[in-house]
């Protein structure tokens, strides 16, 4: 049953509780006040995309593949729902999908130092040396310009490592093609 106050909440009303719930790490509340956000405005991009966030935390990751595909169709240029895409897709099997967002992620934000390790990684667990590495030093070069020192020195660990297993000189991966 829909109390009078409830019937009087808007959409942005409704994110602001979803919000609140996620805070407190209560998902399941903060996804119904999203889908009742959604509900009174189909195009609110956030709600979609924390939505998506939200069912990744418990996790339902098709459910969240589904929001954050809902957000793309609303804002196909926002780097981040590409990248939230990129690692539910990974999640539940779909490795062309999860290739594919992370590729888009990057063209939209090519200094997106998370979204070139989580790459590489895809890459290693196919063996794409030369992607592997490609994408580590990548992410190597990024961390140490946003000062992330313990994402900087785990991905050039990764990178002595690779490219001894891949028998390759991480200077030739600094290019692709």
């Amino acid at each position: 049953m829909i109390s009078d106050t409830d019937s009087k909440k808007t959409a942005d009303d409704w994110f602001q509780e979803g919000l609140a719930a996620g805070r407190i790490n209560d998902s399941r509340t903060s996804i119904e006040s999203y889908k009742k956000a959604v509900e009174l405005d189909p195009d609110h991009f956030l709600a979609h995309f924390n939505m998506g966030i939200r069912y990744g935390k418990i996790p339902m990751n098709v459910e969240a593949a589904r929001c954050f595909r809902e957000a793309l169709r609303i804002k196909p240029e926002a780097p981040m729902v590409h990248y939230s895409l990129a690692v539910v897709s990974n999640l539940i099997g779909e490795t062309d999908e999860a290739f594919k967002h992370y590729a888009e992620a990057l063209r939209i934000n090519p200094d997106f130092g998370k979204a070139h390790s989580n790459l590489a990684m895809l890459h290693y667990s196919i063996k794409r040396g030369k992607e592997t590495l490609h994408h580590l030093l990548r992410s190597a070069e990024i961390f140490d310009k946003t000062g992330d020192e313990f994402m900087g020195n785990n991905a050039r660990n990764l990178i002595k490592e690779c490219s001894k297993e891949f028998g390759l000189n991480p200077e030739d991966c600094r290019t692709l093609g």
